[in-house]
């Protein structure tokens, strides 16, 4: 049992210790560089990942041939046969040009057209119940700019329908909710929306969004399975050139931070997860396309040759893009090799263990010594913590030392 006089030294000891222990920061590296590229690639381009670590892309041949693929780490690549794909399903159902490939049973869907269109389908994205959403087009002739284009949306049961929103051109995400979101009016001006394409509500984003932020359309990227939106829209006041946006359908439309110095004031999200992390596109004032990465707790990062919080990338790399972020906070994309190569990256989250920070807050300071000094006096325990540090059943000055030598070795 902690008796007065130690309990009174540890308060002691912790407050002098301030000046000499205070910030200590957990250097460790956050992701896992995972490369890879394919033999006789005069490019990789990965283009989604799901849940369960598998992606997607297509590979462009040095001979001309273009292939189709799926990833994982556990088996590398593997061709499948479609056309450009540009999302699967945790299902493993791979969506592009035409084509709907099930990599679980093997089986391939060419889905047919609707009354007055033509050509085949362009898909995006498919749900877990095997949804698919896209594009097609009303006409038979060039449409460079994308003005015939309605929406298209497939499954294997019901097969295909499409929405009836005025001026809308197609779907390119959906989630596992039925919200889905698009573009209206032509591939330049690109104003994009939200709809259920259960009940067929919508919601043009350019109408609520704040009218005093940007000029133009609102482009929408990428939607989790809470609905929040992530998109950009330009701004007419120098030096802001872009503004950055997660859509909430509770609370309404955050913008994100600028990066600041160094930077074009421009964010471009793409993706965003079901915990809110979003990845898109910087640009640095050279004009460089750099990928980041943000969340609530950590702000606005640049990974592009980040080595201080990605381990094992190699020397040169440059992330140039990033395509998704899964649930599990697998970053995927593609980049480029220190020769110009453009290969296909993930980035996996490390799950460090750093004992000295007790409050978990991501660094070692004097927070985490009064939040253990709370909880060895049985004042205070951080959720999921105790004050029997050295785990021996028992909680007694050894635990007190055994912290205090973490505290000083940091992370």
């Amino acid at each position: 049992m902690t008796t007065r006089t130690q309990t009174t030294f540890v308060r002691v000891f912790a407050t002098a210790s301030l000046g000499l222990f205070a910030g200590l920061a957990c250097a460790q590296p956050e992701y896992d560089f995972v490369h890879f590229d394919y033999p006789g690639a005069g490019e990789v381009v990965l283009s989604d990942i799901n849940d369960h670590g598998v992606a997607c892309g297509r590979i462009g041949m040095n001979s001309g041939l273009e292939l189709g693929f799926v990833w994982s780490q556990a088996t590398g690549i593997t061709i499948v046969p479609v056309y450009k794909p540009q999302g699967l399903n945790n299902s493993r159902l791979v969506v592009g040009l035409g084509d709907v490939y099930s990599v679980g049973i093997g089986q391939l869907w060419e889905p047919s057209g609707l009354p007055g269109t033509y050509g085949p389908p362009t898909f995006g994205d498919a749900d877990d119940t095997g949804v698919v959403v896209g594009a097609i087009s009303t006409s038979s002739g060039s449409d460079s700019n994308g003005v015939s284009y309605i929406p298209y949306i497939w499954d294997a049961v019901n097969g295909a329908r499409t929405l009836p929103i005025p001026n809308a051109r197609g779907l390119v995400k959906i989630n596992n909710t039925g919200g889905a979101i698009g573009w209206l009016y032509n591939s330049s001006t690109n104003d994009g929306f939200y709809a259920d394409v259960n009940t067929g509500a919508y919601t043009v984003l350019a109408s609520i969004f704040p009218s005093n932020l940007g000029i133009g359309p609102v482009r929408a990227s990428g939607i989790n399975d809470l609905g929040q939106i992530v998109g950009s829209r330009a701004s007419a006041a120098y030096p802001i050139q872009r503004y950055g946006y997660i859509y909430s359908p509770g609370t309404g439309f955050q913008m994100l931070p600028f990066p600041g110095v160094g930077y074009h004031q421009a964010v471009t999200p793409v993706s965003i997860n079901n915990a809110g992390t979003v990845v898109g596109t910087l640009s640095t004032e050279f004009a460089t396309q750099h990928v980041f990465v943000y969340s609530a707790a950590n702000g606005l990062r640049d990974l592009w040759n980040n080595h201080t919080i990605i381990a094992g990338m190699p020397t040169g790399y440059r992330l140039h893009y990033a395509a998704k972020i899964n649930n599990q906070g697998w970053i995927a994309g593609w980049g480029y090799t220190a020769s110009f190569h453009q290969t296909s990256f993930v980035l996996k989250p490390r799950v460090v263990a750093c004992p000295a920070d007790f409050d978990a807050d991501g660094t070692v300071d004097f927070f985490d010594y009064d939040a253990f000094v709370n909880c060895f006096e049985g004042l205070f325990c951080p959720q999921g913590k105790t004050a029997d540090f050295d785990a021996d059943g028992t909680v007694d000055f050894f635990d007190y030392d055994a912290f205090v030598i973490a505290f000083e070795a940091g992370c």
